[in-house]
């Protein structure tokens, strides 16, 4: 991790990146060859993280946490490779970097939570089950969704301990519904691929299950293709022990892998969990309504109970419903639920759709003291966080869309999960009225708005020598706003929300 000192390294004279790019080059060609250690041959891969630090104050902390950064993306990358960290890092590829680091805390510092998302009979709106989802309370992040942390726990082997936590968690909560007389509804639980390696995997579970005196019927096991794929022997082994307890298997995101007819055929999988990605198109997509129709008789053949996830609005309930398809889950119904808030529904024995077509709503109370421009067309701007508890923070800009702008405040459309939190200081600059505009603010309120699209609500801080510059702007915006001049006076889109995040994942994925 070499240290610059003014414009040349303090330690060997080196001034430019370049010349330190030379000596990772060199470094890692070493390694291509085999080494010899008695008579054996040893191949030895190496992965470096190299930070350079070029300001007049040296914080050594931070310097080391760069060159970390640097190292973990090495690693992702493959073998032999050699990364700088570099202050255009992007947000998620930061937040991704905490988390693999602070996983360990949540185990130890009693952060993960269970939420409860009810899986009802489609015509009568009777709760049949529930899937236990694992959650992660991030002290900085907020709640963070399995989406984000559950492949960082496979890679670092923490799935194990958080598995088992969840199964133990979900047996007391079971545990207590039964002593207070609540329904015996069956509760889905989902295992990774890497917790079947354990040897003892299925006593485990059977020895915590017996801890709390519990029937292992009320037991589904999720599991995804990878869980065979990853280990087909032991998998299917360990299957059909839990299965003969009574423990139902269901397979779950079926239809988007490669071999799920063939484990069809040598599993007895109970349930078949029709992933969101073909839901959310029906009835209006013709080949997803007919990849559905096609599942719906192949589960009616095998008689295996079929699942609809994901279901949102009304014309897929209805299709659903034509189909006679008859159990699932999704946002329309009710979206994963705190245990204090998913016991409400239990006592009712009853889970009703919502009147509403879209994804859950978070409402807003507080009344805007300032007025709100809302723009016709999306406004395109650079975030990056300044501050994380008063910790000043170097990462680069990540692309959003403003919705609207006031003196107040903004709403801004992004692909990125953020939390509500006042200790987080976002900076947004973009461009209107052929000036750039630059505000710092905090994120106030949040919606999830489907497909992994989350809109924000964010209150600025600033002074009211900068509230009176902002405030100028948009009375220049409203003028021109009338007269239909705006949209070549700043940085915005024409397009929608969802295909303006989808092209820069595969200009991403292309670069």
């Amino acid at each position: 991790m070499p240290l610059f000192r003014g414009s040349v390294c303090y330690y060997c004279g080196l001034s430019t990146a370049a010349e330190y790019e030379s000596i990772a080059k060199d470094i890692v060609g070493l390694f291509t060859q085999t080494f010899k250690v008695d008579k054996y041959e040893l191949n030895v891969d190496i992965s470096m993280g190299i930070s350079i630090y070029s300001g007049d104050e040296l914080d050594p902390e931070l310097f080391i946490k760069y060159a970390e950064i640097a190292l973990f993306w090495a690693k992702k990358e493959g073998k032999n490779r050699y990364k700088f960290y570099s202050s255009d890092v992007s947000i998620q590829n930061y937040k991704q970097f905490e988390l693999r680091n602070d996983l360990q805390k949540a185990v130890d510092n009693d952060q993960l939570r269970i939420y409860y998302q009810p899986l009802v009979n489609l015509k009568t709106n009777e709760l049949l089950a529930v899937e236990a989802l694992i959650r992660w309370e991030h002290p900085d992040w907020g709640i963070v969704s399995p989406n984000e942390f559950i492949s960082l726990a496979e890679e670092t082997g923490l799935i194990i301990n958080s598995g088992n936590w969840l199964l133990r968690e979900v047996c007391r909560n079971y545990r207590q519904w039964l002593n207070d007389g609540l329904p015996n509804i069956k509760v889905s639980v989902n295992f990774s691929s890497i917790q079947f390696l354990e040897n003892n995997f299925v006593d485990n579970i059977k020895n915590t299950i017996d801890e709390f005196k519990l029937d292992p019927h009320f037991l589904i096991m999720e599991i995804t293709e990878s869980v065979i794929m990853n280990n087909t022997d032991k998998a299917i082994s360990d299957i059909k022990r839990l299965q003969s307890f009574g423990i139902q298997v269901a397979l779950d995101d079926f239809g988007t892998g490669y071999s799920s007819l063939s484990y069809l055929n040598s599993l007895s999988i109970d349930i078949l969990k029709l992933d969101e990605s073909f839901i959310k198109n029906i009835p209006f997509d013709d080949t997803s309504s007919a990849i559905v129709r096609a599942v719906v008789n192949l589960a009616k053949d095998l008689k295996i109970k079929l699942v609809a996830e994901g279901i949102e609005n009304w014309e897929q309930l209805t299709y659903l419903n034509e189909l006679n398809i008859n159990a699932g889950q999704g946002y329309l119904f009710s979206k994963p639920l705190p245990l204090e808030d998913f016991v409400k529904i239990l006592v009712k024995g009853k889970c009703k759709p919502r009147l509403v077509n879209n994804a859950a709503v978070m409402p807003r109370k507080n009344k805007r003291k300032f007025f709100r421009i809302k723009f016709i067309q999306q406004l395109e701007a650079d975030i990056t966080i300044l501050k994380i508890r008063d910790k000043k923070i170097n990462v680069g800009n990540t692309k959003v869309l403003i919705n609207n702008m006031g003196p107040g405040g903004l709403c801004f459309i992004s692909n990125i999960k953020l939390p509500v939190e006042k200790e987080i200081i976002l900076q947004f600059i973009t461009r209107l009225m052929e000036e750039e505009i630059k505000v710092c603010g905090y994120v106030v309120w949040t919606e999830e708005i489907g497909h992994n699209l989350h809109k924000y609500g964010v209150e600025f801080a600033m002074d009211e020598n900068e509230r009176e510059d902002i405030i100028r702007t948009l009375n220049q915006v409203q003028i021109n706003m009338r007269n239909r001049i705006l949209f070549a006076k700043g940085s915005f889109v024409s397009c929608s929300p969802a295909r303006f995040f989808k092209s820069l994942i595969n200009r991403k994925a292309s670069s």
